[in-house]
């Protein structure tokens, strides 16, 4: 099914409000203020009657200047403008200004409609239209449609109406892919019945009842308990239309309008947005760096300073790359559009496109920043997937954090991530993530820094320990998940970058190097805890044998791995064989007796006290033995 949301623009009391009228038969005047003062100043809905079962829904927007911050909650979402004029006033200040905003918006169809013909004759209403062709020459709406109108007597209504239908017909769809759903609030109420409804225009996605969404930038889940589209309930809604969505377990306090719904997980709210910012060529204002602006978007309107990137200033008809930083967070797309007014006077000067939806905070004129804002303002799918992989690989991002980063499906990510695989730019991991092949690159150049940095200090050390190696990468790339550490030891032993030995890694093809020196070394240390028998010596006496206590280390530590030593402590080692030896003569007693007393063990082995006690406490921790009381118990 189609869905069209055609809005209006234009001055106030040129007649949008009753040619909606006059094509539908639906007053969107609703509130009593607006029929009161006789100007629209909240936004008005209506249907459009057609034989071919279109969804067409017409948005009746402000058009009084007090009234701006409405008028573009509601023509943000739409399809097909009808620019508004009326013969006997022509072009006025709010007609320039809503033009301006159509054009900044990137609206792509409309048609030029002349209000109450009734009123004027042709010499008048041929200087208008000439009027109207100057305003909007290199336009959208150079070659538009035009048409004259009288709501007042019915001309060329019936006409107006087949010309919507007949552009509607060729208006593309929109994304409906559930995973999309985005729903700008801009009205909330209260249903006796029924409980919180909100408005507003689904601008891609889908969305059913009994689903969750999120409801940004609170982030806090809701379920839709009803939907209403085009005066229907509804079990579906679908881009591009008019939706009433009734939604449980909140209430209307709860909710501001300019909050968006969407699907949970798809939008992320910062406090900085990256956007090339473009000012109206018909403004006298200069937007300078560091000014505080009005900042419209969607059904929002929030203060931002425009930090400029590449510029100091920029005047009318001029552009630049800048940040948005903002006091609260919001919850935007990459590539949504968005409107700026003056901070005061409050006044519509420009407006722009959102290139990156939660940056890092910018220094300016950094031309490593500015080639990439270039990339993703004009760049291909693929160049900027592969700029956002780079920039995110620290992040170990999945498929779904880089489609909501681009605004892409799932399915359509991974589809480029095949051609970016392909061409060896992107790699993936064993859990599903990705890194760029640059990020990799630094990955291994330092990875192969630290080994070769420890092989150099240690030449006789098989390798260094793995959770140390993993503290160094994860703090060299301020990696604060330790998860992630076992993700990138896996991944460079799984590409042969690095070896594993025990709790050891080390640099591809190295092997320890024993020289002389600690050949004779470990040769007096096997001599000193042969020699020692049961009477395990502490690690400081063997230590203090040697000069170099650094390698000493190493080379115990070397004795331990190969099995030569068992460790009773981290200050005492027992040579293998007498262990071996006691634990003979342990079990052996075990044979004929129930317990074994220190005293007994003592006269086993034929030492001290001192040395049989360090060798009982091992064999408790090892749950070999089990004291009770003064005797131990044999468990295994």
């Amino acid at each position: 099914m189609q869905n069209v949301i055609v809005g209006t623009s234009g001055h106030v009391d040129h007649g949008k409000t009753c040619l909606i009228k006059a094509l539908t038969g639906i007053d969107t005047d609703r509130l009593k203020e607006e029929q009161k003062r006789g100007i629209t100043i909240e936004l008005g809905f209506a249907n459009l009657p057609n034989e071919e079962g279109l969804h067409i829904g017409i948005i009746d927007v402000p058009g009084h200047e007090k009234f701006v911050k409405n008028m573009l909650a509601g023509i943000g979402g739409i399809d097909l403008v009808l620019l508004v004029i009326a013969l006997d006033e022509g072009v006025m200040p709010q007609t320039v200004e809503h033009f301006e905003i159509l054009k900044m918006l990137h609206i792509r169809q409309g048609i030029i409609v002349f209000t109450k013909a009734d009123l004027v004759d042709e010499d008048w209403a041929e200087m208008v239209e000439e009027d109207v062709s100057s305003l909007v020459e290199g336009s959208f709406l150079e070659n538009a449609d035009r048409i004259r109108v009288s709501a007042f007597t019915g001309q060329n209504i019936a006409e107006l109406k087949k010309m919507i239908l007949e552009k509607v017909r060729s208006v593309g769809l929109r994304r409906s892919e559930p995973e999309l759903f985005r729903l700008p609030i801009d009205r909330i109420f209260t249903m006796e019945g029924f409980g919180t409804v909100v408005t507003g225009t689904l601008l891609e996605g889908s969305c059913r009842t009994g689903e969750e969404v999120m409801i940004y930038p609170q982030e806090r889940i809701l379920k839709i308990r009803g939907i209403q589209s085009h005066g229907q309930k509804e079990d579906e809604a679908f881009a591009g239309q008019r939706t009433a969505i009734n939604l449980a377990n909140v209430k209307k306090e709860d909710l501001i309008r300019g909050e968006v719904l969407a699907a949970p997980g798809t939008l992320t709210n910062s406090t900085f947005l990256d956007v090339k910012i473009t000012l109206f060529g018909n403004t006298d204002r200069l937007l300078k760096n560091g000014d505080r602006i009005h900042f419209n978007y969607g059904s929002a309107q929030t203060i931002a300073k425009a930090v400029l990137l590449d510029k100091d200033s920029i005047g009318a008809g001029e552009s630049a790359y800048a940040q948005l930083r903002f006091d609260l967070p919001l919850a935007v797309k990459r590539t949504d559009r968005f409107i700026v007014r003056f901070y005061s006077p409050v006044e519509t000067f420009g407006g722009g496109i959102i290139l990156d939806s939660c940056p890092g905070k910018h220094k300016r004129h950094q031309e490593e920043l500015i080639s990439a804002l270039k990339i993703r303002e004009t760049g291909t799918d693929d160049e900027i997937l592969e700029l956002v992989l780079k920039e995110e690989s620290i992040c170990f991002p999945s498929i779904h954090m880089l489609a909501a980063k681009l605004n892409w499906t799932d399915r359509e990510t991974e589809s480029r991530m095949e051609i970016l695989k392909k061409q060896k730019k992107a790699l993936s991991l064993n859990d599903g993530n990705f890194f760029h092949k640059a990020f990799w690159e630094r990955i291994t150049e330092k990875t192969t820094e630290i080994l070769t940095s420890f092989h150099k200090e240690n030449p006789i050390a098989q390798g260094m320990e793995k959770e140390e190696f993993k503290s160094r990468i994860l703090a060299n790339f301020y990696l604060k998940d330790v998860r992630k550490g076992d993700v990138l030891l896996n991944e460079l032993l799984k590409r042969g970058i690095i070896t594993a030995s025990g709790s050891t890694v080390a640099a591809a093809g190295f092997s320890a190097q024993y020289s002389d020196t600690h050949s004779d070394m470990r040769n007096n240390m096997i001599k000193a805890y042969q020699a020692a028998g049961f009477e395990a010596p502490s690690t400081d006496e063997i230590m203090a044998q040697f000069k170099d206590k650094k390698q000493a280390k190493q080379v115990l530590s070397d004795l331990f791995k190969e099995g030569l030593l068992v460790k009773l402590n981290p200050g005492a080692y027992l040579y293998k064989d007498h262990y071996e030896k006691a634990m003979a003569l342990l079990r052996n007693h075990y044979k004929t007796h129930d317990t074994l007393s220190l005293a007994e063990f003592r006269d086993l082995l034929g030492t001290s006290r001192k040395y049989v006690l360090l060798i009982l406490d091992y064999l408790d921790q090892q749950k070999i033995t089990k004291l009770q009381g003064d005797v131990r118990i044999l468990l295994k």
